[in-house]
C-alpha cells in the first residue's frame, strides 16, 4: 500500500507548484479531487490535455466558486478532506468564504496548505510573478547566470510545490499526535531562499563570490563546466576532487604536470583553452563511451530524448513513459517545514 493511500486532498486548480504538488501527493496514493473553474484559465502556454500534469491521478469537480452552490460544493468536499490546497494570491480564498477560519471552523483536523509567490504578507504580496521573478528576486537566477534561466524547477517546482508537500507531510505527522489540523503557508520566494541556504552562509564569511562562473559550482573553474565536442554537443564535467581531476586530464590523454596550475585562477583561461581543444577532437558519443570506463565524473549533455532511453534512467522508465500519470518517483522525503497551529492567521 501507498504511504498516503488514507489521505483525501481538495486541490483548487492553479498553476504555479500546486499542480505539481497535487500530483505528487496522488503519486503516493493520496486521494486527490481537483475543484476546477467552468470558465477556462487564461494560460499564456497553453497545454494538451494529455501533458497537463494538473489533471493526472485526479478526480475532478467543476465548481463556480463564485456562486453559492459552488461554494457550498467546495465546502462539502473538504468537510470530508484531510488535505486542503490553494494556490490563489493572498485573501482570494477568505473573499470566497473558503479560508482558513471558514474551513476549520468546518473541519478542524485539515491541512490547509497553500502557495504563494512573494509571501502573504509584505509589500508585494499581490503582486504577480512567475518562476523567472521568484528566481530574479531571491538571488538564485544572478548566482546562477541571468542569461541561463533553468525551466521552472527551482522555484515553481521546487521551491513551491516540493516545499509545499514537505509541509503537508510534517503537518499530517504532527496531526498524529495532537488531532489538530494547522495552516501550511509555502512562498515560492521564500523557498528559494531557504534552498540558497549554503550559499548565502559561505557569502557570509567571504567564501563565496557574488557573481555568475565565479565559483567552483557555479561554471567558475575549468574542471566544473561544459565543453564543446567536435559534432556541437557538449560534455560536462565535474571533476572536483583531486582524483576525479587527474582522472579526468588523464581520460583526455594530457598530462598535469604539462598543464597549466590548477589552482593558478589567473591561468584558468589558459587551462579550459586546452581542455576545450582536446574535446573538439571528438563527437559527443565518442566521448561518453571513453569517459565511461574513466573514475571522473564526466558525462554527456543528453537530449531529453536521449535522456528517456539511456540505460542510467532505464529502471526510472521501466513501468510506465514518464508522462504518464501513473509514472512513479521514489518517495523519500526530506524534513523541513514552517507551519502554523488552527486558528492561528499567519
Amino acid at each position: 500500500m501507498k504511504p498516503l493511500a488514507d489521505v483525501r486532498v481538495v486541490e483548487f486548480a492553479t498553476v504555479g507548484g500546486v499542480p505539481f504538488c497535487g500530483w505528487w501527493l496522488a503519486q503516493q496514493g493520496a486521494q486527490v479531487t481537483r475543484i476546477r473553474n467552468p470558465r477556462p484559465p487564461e494560460l499564456g502556454v497553453p497545454v494538451d490535455a494529455a501533458a497537463d500534469i494538473g489533471s493526472w491521478g485526479r478526480r475532478e469537480l467543476t465548481l463556480d466558486l463564485k456562486t453559492e452552490a459552488g461554494r457550498k460544493g467546495a465546502l462539502d468536499a473538504m468537510a470530508q478532506a484531510d488535505v486542503l490546497l490553494e494556490g490563489f494570491r493572498p485573501g482570494v480564498m477568505e473573499r470566497l468564504g473558503l479560508g482558513p477560519q471558514a474551513c476549520h471552523a468546518l473541519n478542524p483536523a485539515l491541512v490547509y496548505a497553500r502557495v504563494v509567490g512573494w509571501g502573504r504578507h509584505g509589500p508585494w504580496a499581490q503582486r504577480a510573478g512567475h518562476d523567472i521573478n521568484y528566481l530574479a528576486m531571491s538571488g538564485a537566477l544572478h548566482a546562477i547566470g541571468a542569461q541561463s534561466v533553468p525551466l521552472n524547477l527551482v522555484g515553481d517546482l521546487a521551491g513551491g510545490a516540493l516545499y509545499a508537500a514537505m509541509g503537508i507531510l510534517a503537518a499530517l505527522h504532527a496531526r498524529t499526535a495532537s488531532g489538530q489540523g494547522c495552516v501550511v503557508d509555502t512562498a515560492m520566494t521564500q523557498g528559494c531562499l531557504h534552498l540558497l541556504s549554503a550559499v548565502f552562509a559561505r557569502l557570509g564569511v567571504n567564501a563565496w563570490q557574488d557573481a555568475p562562473a565565479s565559483n567552483v559550482i557555479d561554471g567558475g573553474v575549468p574542471w566544473y563546466r561544459c565543453y564543446m565536442t567536435a559534432d556541437g554537443r557538449h560534455m560536462a564535467v565535474g571533476a572536483i576532487e583531486e582524483r576525479f581531476y587527474l582522472n579526468f586530464v588523464q581520460g583526455l590523454r594530457l598530462a598535469p604536470e604539462a598543464l597549466p596550475p590548477r589552482h593558478d585562477a589567473a591561468r584558468h583561461g589558459e587551462l579550459a583553452a586546452c581542455f576545450q581543444q582536446r574535446f573538439l577532437t571528438r563527437t559527443m558519443a565518442q566521448w561518453a563511451a571513453h569517459f565511461e570506463a574513466v573514475d571522473a565524473c564526466v558525462t554527456p549533455v543528453l537530449s531529453l530524448r536521449e535522456a528517456q532511453s539511456d540505460p542510467v534512467n532505464r529502471e526510472a522508465f521501466a513501468a510506465h513513459d514518464a508522462l504518464s500519470p501513473s509514472y512513479e518517483v521514489p518517495c523519500e522525503v526530506p524534513h523541513f517545514t514552517l507551519f502554523s497551529q488552527a486558528g492561528d492567521n499567519p
